[in-house]
């Protein structure tokens, strides 16, 4: 009956078991540990056709027939000897004056590669200086490729020779190149212009502009009116894509996400100046009367520019007719270039200069 029955085993038998176990364990893992071992390069391995390259703090040896690279465990004559005889054995009976040469003549070409392709920093200053008069002149990027190195180079390779045109050509021109300078010198106006007022918490105020272009996109324009260190600083402040709709709450929803993005307040803001549109001075959803509910102190005002010619549209009836005249006389010599050069003569004869 008793071999039919589960014993319960002795605990202490069990743990003692499995003590001797574990010690056993240890004991195995410990005797068949590998110690790593890092292989340093000596010079003689050139003799194989091999070299060193150091990577992670290691030795690695790299082939200089095929420019293949080995494990650091691999840097021993035989495994070398063992590569070279299976994959180069056309050349296995040279000498070791020619890896020298070989070693050598790859060297150079590295170092001739980087030189060319290193671009220094008077040619990066250059291409920055160009792309800012370009962006300054409201030229289009492209205006450099085609037009502006090339007469460069045509005047320095005359004024100073060859030489010199080859140092004008290592600027970097491309059209793209002139587009990313462009675009990293406004992200780095950007970031001057909100970093004074984030952390100086200067008061500015606002000028909005909606409009849209050829393509029927429409866009929101800020520009920005503030005092550092005593002058007056004008400043175009971003450029915003309405997605949708243009109504005042659109037009105040990207500004104050404009502003919220680099942590400008309303607070800051003490006046706005708008076109007058509905969408801008309404008084119920208009940008300046959302905008006056984060700061009741803005102060809104009517672009005067944009009040010249609302008060041009209501002369009155002898001054418009006026107006009207010369307006058509302006069209009709301006859009006619025979009427525009005789009166450009007539000018003249008068002693007075036509634009």
């Amino acid at each position: 009956m008793d071999k039919f029955l589960k014993r319960k085993h002795d605990s202490g038998t069990d743990n003692a078991s499995t003590n001797t176990s574990n010690v056993n364990d240890d004991t195995f893992n410990d005797e068949n540990k590998i110690k790593k071992v890092n292989r340093q390069y000596c010079n003689d391995y050139l003799n194989f056709g091999f070299t060193y390259v150091d990577e992670n703090d290691c030795q690695i040896p790299l082939c200089v027939v095929c420019g293949e690279k080995l494990s650091n465990s691999a840097m021993t004559p035989a495994k070398l000897k063992r590569h070279f005889s299976s994959k180069h054995a056309n050349i296995q009976s040279k000498e070791k004056n020619y890896f020298e040469r070989l070693l050598n003549n790859q060297m150079n070409q590295r170092k001739h590669f980087k030189k060319i392709v290193t671009i220094s920093d008077k040619a990066q200053i250059a291409s920055y200086k160009v792309a800012e008069i370009i962006a300054k002149q409201l030229k289009p990027h492209t205006i450099t490729e085609s037009l502006i190195l090339p007469a460069c180079s045509e005047i320095v390779q005359i004024m100073f020779g060859d030489d010199a045109k080859k140092e004008i050509m290592k600027i970097p021109h491309s059209d793209d190149t002139i587009k990313n300078r462009i675009i990293h010198m406004s992200d780095d106006i950007e970031k001057t212009v909100t970093n004074k007022h984030t952390t100086n918490k200067i008061y500015f105020a606002l000028q909005i502009d909606e409009s849209t272009d050829i393509s029927g996109i429409a866009h929101v324009l800020g520009f920005v009116r503030f005092i550092d260190e005593n002058k007056i600083v004008n400043q175009f402040l971003c450029c915003k894509q309405l997605t949708e709709r243009t109504t005042g709450q659109n037009v105040f929803d990207s500004i104050s996400s404009y502003l919220d993005k680099f942590n400008i307040t309303w607070d800051q803001c003490v006046g706005i100046c708008t076109d007058g549109a509905p969408s801008m001075v309404g008084s119920i959803k208009g940008f300046t009367t959302l905008a006056k509910k984060k700061n009741p102190n803005i102060i809104s005002t009517h672009c005067f520019l944009h009040r010249e010619s609302l008060i041009s549209k209501t002369l009155p009836i002898t001054l418009k007719s006026v107006l009207d005249k010369i307006v058509s006389m302006v069209n009709y010599i301006k859009s006619r270039p025979l009427q525009s050069r005789l009166f450009k003569k007539l000018c003249e004869s008068y002693g007075y200069s036509s634009a």
